[in-house]
């Protein structure tokens, strides 16, 4: 079984005594519906599921309950017996309900005896994030596919190594070489295999068989195009076009996304809500331009402006040549390495909970990413594919830059760490494994947090 940070979050959610819907929002595939079920298992005496993709009928039924009542008469025929308090209910799949799981919800919630989550894979793209629940109602979690921590989890590194690697990143100094080696290896089959559950565990069962997780990852990314077609029906040419052309626009050397390569007449208006059926459906990142970087990064933000990254690397590298995996794992770059490194980062930033921006200007040149720490700061990252990683002049622009509040940068490359200076500012040169180890920047820090005892003998 797979341990997920998420689980920590659903007892933390248990334990509030503010008592709140919980929405568990994510792309297909990423673990939502197991661990809500691993979570009841564990946490209740009384489970009840309704899936209302599974079961459409039984759906209706509950939709048409014009009280508190009436709904827990409906759904209690439904499971065949009385529901007793405490009881965790779980409605996945929700979107097929619209927005009447917003009236059922209050029902539940108001009612008072039982705990309510509500979870569905294209749930963003119906209540249009979550802004359908009356302020107070509802607390939002997302699902990203495993982190780099995660995976570890499941290569059975043990909690010792993963620490030596957070307190490295705290301290700012170089692993020992031998266990660097070791982490860049793991790291490379990480990029390989995403962080899909099905295909993290396809991996393990294998024998560690690279095979099975890039098919698992070629059948999601058609599940996906599935989905458009079948949710998105007015516009599912649109979408399914710039679904498809993400690998392509990763992959050139000025990542923003470039509108008339869709169609030459595109704008950003004319497409502007197709972007957004992709976001919100978790099957895409955005990064978008800021013009200062300056917290609040929000403030100087173009919307029309972005680069676009897949929501797992596993799934954008099954869809490029099998060579492209092959040089992955061998550290050995082609013309897609830029765009897989970025895309391993923005999926780490975005999973840590940073929204993503990066930073262009015609003088200073392009940053890759910026971020703003618990306390405001803002935070420049840049990544390197290759063994010039301590070149990088965007970003001594941006340091040299009056006027700027930049205290330090870092660079994610696959080397150890290292500390450079410019303009009297750090430079931090961190390993692209330590891209997890951001997240302590946005005071949400897991220290301490251990999920399992995992025996030294049992890492291969």
């Amino acid at each position: 079984m797979l341990k997920r940070k998420m689980y920590r979050k659903l007892e933390e959610w248990k334990a509030s005594s503010q008592r709140k819907v919980l929405l568990l929002l994510g792309a297909r595939q990423t673990g939502k519906t197991f661990i809500v079920r691993e979570f009841a298992r564990n946490s209740y005496d009384a489970f009840i599921e309704v899936n209302f993709l599974d079961d459409e009928e039984n759906g209706r039924f509950l939709a048409g309950a014009t009280s508190a009542e009436e709904l827990i008469s409906r759904l209690s025929l439904i499971v065949g017996h009385a529901i007793q308090p405490g009881t965790l209910v779980f409605f996945d799949e929700v979107q097929h309900l619209g927005h009447d799981i917003v009236t059922l919800s209050k029902f539940l919630l108001d009612d008072g005896r039982f705990d309510l989550v509500l979870s569905g894979s294209l749930l963003g793209t119906v209540l249009d994030g979550a802004t359908s629940f009356p302020v107070g109602y509802a607390r939002i979690l997302r699902m990203f596919p495993l982190d780099f921590e995660e995976f570890c989890w499941a290569m059975r590194v043990p909690d010792a190594i993963i620490e030596e690697v957070r307190v490295a990143y705290r301290e700012k100094r170089p692993l020992d070489e031998p266990l660097h080696d070791r982490l860049v290896r793991i790291h490379r089959q990480y990029m390989v295999v995403g962080g899909m559950p099905e295909a993290v565990q396809g991996f393990l069962d294998n024998g560690r068989d690279l095979g099975e997780p890039r098919q698992v990852g070629t059948d999601i990314v058609e599940q996906y195009r599935y989905d458009i077609i079948k949710y998105a029906p007015g516009r599912k040419m649109q979408i399914c076009t710039i679904f498809d052309s993400v690998p392509g626009q990763l992959a050139k050397v000025n990542k923003r996304f470039v509108f008339n390569l869709i169609k030459k007449s595109a704008t950003f208006d004319s497409l502007e809500d197709d972007f957004s059926w992709l976001v919100k459906s978790g099957v895409t990142l955005p990064a978008y331009l800021v013009t200062e970087p300056k917290a609040p990064l929000l403030r100087t933000k173009v919307q029309e402006k972005f680069k676009l990254y897949a929501s797992d690397c596993g799934l954008l590298l099954s869809q490029y040549s099998l060579a492209s995996s092959r040089s992955v794992l061998e550290g050995v770059g082609d013309a897609n390495f830029g765009a897989v490194y970025e895309n391993i980062v923005a999926q780490q930033l975005a999973s840590a909970g940073f929204p993503l921006f990066y930073y262009n200007n015609n003088r200073k040149g392009e940053v890759d990413f910026l971020i703003e720490s618990a306390e405001g700061k803002v935070l420049p990252i840049e990544v390197k594919s290759g063994k010039d990683y301590k070149r990088h002049m965007a970003l001594n622009n941006l340091l040299d830059a009056k006027g700027f509040d930049v205290s330090c940068a870092y660079v994610l490359s696959e080397f150890n760490v290292s500390v450079g200076e410019r303009a009297g500012r750090p430079v931090y040169y961190l390993p692209l494994y330590m891209a997890f180890c951001l997240e302590e920047e946005r005071g949400n820090n897991l220290e301490g947090f251990v999920l399992e005892e995992i025996s030294f003998d049992d890492w291969g």
